[in-house]
């Protein structure tokens, strides 16, 4: 009987403990729950949005809150913001700063992170941004890109495979922007080769003002089967970047370029050509599915005149984890091809890949 007391008494003892614990599980949550969701936005309508600052990078604010996610706001809307921890910010004058948001009676305030004394007074409309990555404010660079793979093997009465590889890398800081594009194809049916091209682009973009910028690029392509051992391209020019952001880029470009072509066959040449380029790439549908297309063209003003064409126009829908599946049609023109080969070439692609920045 003493026994049973005693269990009895520490089975209450340890449930006591038991409830302490959840009890205080539960304070730690709701206090870090609360904390997480500690910056206060006023809006010149009178509401009053509690959250995260995520960003703030064009004409609009990304909050992040515990009811309805992510959401943005117009900055022009905003009357005030307090901030309960330092963020970096860029100014409209270029200069950065880190530190807490504030409104008081002098209107919106940046305090410094660790005084806590007053470090800027300034308007909202004078916040550039707030969270930049670093390429936006001059201390490195963001790296983006993707590559993708596909290929197709049949081995029975019909024999034949082919290989899809193609990707792109971009590394863009402040003032400078460098990109490698290329592709690899090849294909065999019944042991003998259908198909074997590549083609690969470098180029580096200087910005000189925020949008416009000059460019020097290379371009290395080969064709067997358009009787191109080796095509050199080298240019210099001009471009404006209409867009630029994680949802749409745009840009424009425009120069001359010198080709170099050495033929396996046909009499090796080499000339000057006018050139121009658009790159656009666009998330649509809440980012359910990419967009792009991308064409550059070169002119050779002789006669006979030359004409060459490369454009990639496709859908890339993004998966999990970077994954992502795309399907592209390319199309090469040629107005002077060698021999009596056909000017254009039209290819069809569907490819997984990895997609990261």
């Amino acid at each position: 009987m003493f026994l049973n007391v005693a269990s009895k008494a520490l089975n209450h003892q340890q449930q006591q403990q038991l409830n302490y614990l959840l009890y205080s599980l539960i304070a730690l949550i709701t206090l870090f729950s609360g904390s997480a969701y500690s910056d206060s936005v006023w809006m010149k309508n009178g509401d009053k949005i509690t959250g995260t600052l995520v960003v703030k990078i064009t004409d609009k604010v990304v909050i992040n809150t515990s009811y309805a996610g992510e959401i943005k706001l117009n900055w022009a809307d905003i009357l005030s913001i307090d901030a309960e921890k330092p963020y970096t910010m860029m100014l409209s004058d270029q200069s950065v700063v880190t530190g807490y948001l504030k409104h008081g009676e002098n209107g919106q305030a940046i305090l410094d992170e660790d005084a806590k004394t007053e470090l800027v007074d300034t308007e909202l409309s004078e916040i550039q941004y707030i969270n930049p990555s670093k390429d936006l404010i001059g201390e490195g660079y963001v790296w983006s890109g993707n590559l993708n793979l596909g290929g197709a093997f049949n081995n029975g009465n019909s024999k034949n495979r082919n290989m899809q590889f193609n990707g792109e890398s971009i590394t863009r800081g402040l003032e400078d922007r460098y990109t490698a594009q290329g592709y690899a194809y090849w294909a065999e049916d019944n042991g003998e080769q259908t198909q074997n091209n590549m083609r690969v682009r470098g180029q580096y973009d200087h910005f000189f003002t925020k949008k416009w910028f000059t460019y020097l690029n290379t371009i290395q392509e080969k064709d067997r089967f358009r009787d191109i051992k080796l095509r050199s391209q080298y240019g210099v020019g001009t471009g404006y970047q209409l867009f630029e952001g994680e949802k749409l880029n745009l840009s424009l470009e425009g120069g001359l370029s010198w080709i170099d072509q050495d033929f396996y066959q046909e009499q090796d040449e080499d000339h000057a050509a006018i050139r121009w380029a658009v790159n656009y790439n666009q998330f649509l549908f809440n980012s359910f599915v990419q967009a792009f297309h991308r064409h550059e063209v070169l002119y050779t003003p002789r006669a006979p005149s030359q004409i060459l064409l490369y454009s990639s126009t496709g859908l890339r829908f993004p998966f999990i984890m970077g994954l992502s599946a795309t399907t592209q049609l390319d199309y090469n023109l040629d107005t002077r091809p060698a021999d009596d080969r056909r000017k254009g070439d039209t290819r069809a692609l569907f490819t997984l890949g990895y997609t990261w920045k």
